[in-house]
């Protein structure tokens, strides 16, 4: 199965826990597990390089989760527990009876809770820059304190201008990060788990539960993250019976936006069982 094929998907309207839940699907059956993958605070919606290189290999799920297009969380769903419901509610609608999960920041909280509940529906998982975990060593920030500009700081490993991809064709032009969609979705995306978790992005019940989860377990940090701090990373992959940590060098909370190849590749070879070194990746 080539890069073309990856490319392709399908746009589906799942019915779940009360939900009407838009989920893009692409890939095809290579005989490895499904992936599920579980969008940060910039929310899903459309099909991207990392969903490509996931969809070489297998088919590949993307929800977007309720509340994202709207800016808010559904009145139901209150909790990170609540949306973990969802999310096996979902996997039973999509009749994914195990799957491979991929989550990334809010989604890889919400898939954590998941795997606590139902350690048997995740074969592996591919954790990026996870919320949610309760270190004393390394403590998160309270979303609802940070503005626009110590959250971009904590975000993004390299603010100013970079070259991004013109979207009317071939070729690059400069932007400003913080004047970037990016951005843009992040911060409406912060404002949303800022309201779901009041602020606190540290969940001891769940941190406690973290070692029933036997997963084999890809833990992917941008080194230079200040929501998740790597300190985290280091203390999840010790906390985790199968886990092993990758961290990025000169990237922050959005590995899969700031360093799209490295973060592609180490993905993609985790599903397949390959081990390669790879430019500015250092294996804890």
């Amino acid at each position: 199965m080539g890069a073309a094929d990856g490319s392709i998907f399908n746009r589906r309207t799942v019915p779940a826990g009360g939900f009407d839940i838009s989920c893009l699907v692409g890939g095809a059956d290579e005989g490895l597990d499904p992936v599920l993958y579980l969008h940060g605070m910039g929310g899903a919606g459309k099909w991207e390089a990392c969903h490509m290189s996931l969809g070489t290999v297998a088919v590949t799920y993307l929800p977007q989760l309720p509340g994202w297009r709207e800016g808010r969380p559904p009145d139901t769903l209150r909790s990170v527990g609540n949306y973990a419901d969802l999310v096996l509610a979902l996997m039973d609608a999509l009749a994914l009876e195990r799957a491979t999960l991929v989550g990334h920041s809010i989604g890889g909280w919400i898939g954590l809770k998941a795997a606590v509940q139902n350690p048997e529906r995740f074969g592996r998982m591919i954790l990026a820059n996870p919320m949610g975990l309760d270190f004393p060593q390394a403590a998160a920030p309270d979303l609802s304190s940070l503005n626009e500009e110590s959250f971009a700081t904590a975000v993004f490993a390299k603010l100013g201008l970079i070259a991004t991809a013109q979207s009317y064709g071939f070729g690059a032009e400069w932007e400003n990060v913080r004047r970037g969609p990016e951005f843009e979705r992040q911060w409406k995306g912060r404002g949303l788990v800022a309201d779901l978790v009041k602020g606190g992005c540290a969940d001891p019940e769940m941190t406690a539960m973290l070692p029933t989860i036997d997963a084999e377990t890809l833990l992917v940090w941008g080194r230079q993250d200040g929501l998740a701090p790597v300190e985290q990373g280091e203390a999840l992959r010790s906390t985790l019976p199968n886990a092993r940590l990758t961290l990025i060098d000169n990237c922050g909370h959005l590995p899969m936006a700031e360093k799209p190849e490295t973060f592609n590749r180490l993905v993609r070879d985790f599903i397949v069982g390959m081990e390669v070194d790879i430019p500015d990746v250092v294996r804890v």
